[in-house]
């Protein structure tokens, strides 16, 4: 696993959105913005059973989140894109804390509560992490 730099860390926990990119057995590519946690170096999300993204990783784990931030000044452009395999997390202890760290930063989920049976938890193991904007 990839260890991330404090800096990084930093700038991974204060953001709110990244884009997940995963791909079919067939090399059918989708894209999706995701609310993620970072937890002990690897990235974490929650989705519904149904869902393309979940499809696509249960035929080809590779996956990769960018998580960045824009400015008109091109200058202060700064993210992270981090590739790795996926882990589908569907109960448990992991999954248990992973939910409540995303009903932490997230309040909107108290609303629709991350429950187990009814949604899982997609967990991104950092094989390589590539950045810009960061000095």
């Amino acid at each position: 696993m990839v260890k991330l730099s404090p800096r990084r860390v930093e700038f991974l926990n204060k953001q709110t959105v990244g884009r997940v990119a995963t791909a079919s057995s067939k090399g059918e590519l989708h894209v999706v913005p995701v609310c993620y946690v970072l937890d002990d170096g690897n990235i974490y999300f929650a989705t519904d059973y149904g869902a393309k993204k979940v499809r696509n990783l249960k035929e080809n784990r590779r996956i990769s989140i960018i998580i960045d931030q824009y400015f008109e000044d091109w200058s202060k452009l700064k993210g992270i894109l981090i590739q790795g395999e996926a882990e589908l997390i569907e109960r448990g202890p992991e999954f248990a804390k992973i939910r409540d760290l995303l009903h932490k930063k997230y309040p909107q989920y108290m609303d629709m509560p991350i429950k187990e049976e009814e949604c899982l938890i997609v967990k991104i193991k950092p094989s390589r992490v590539s950045r810009w904007g960061f000095k």
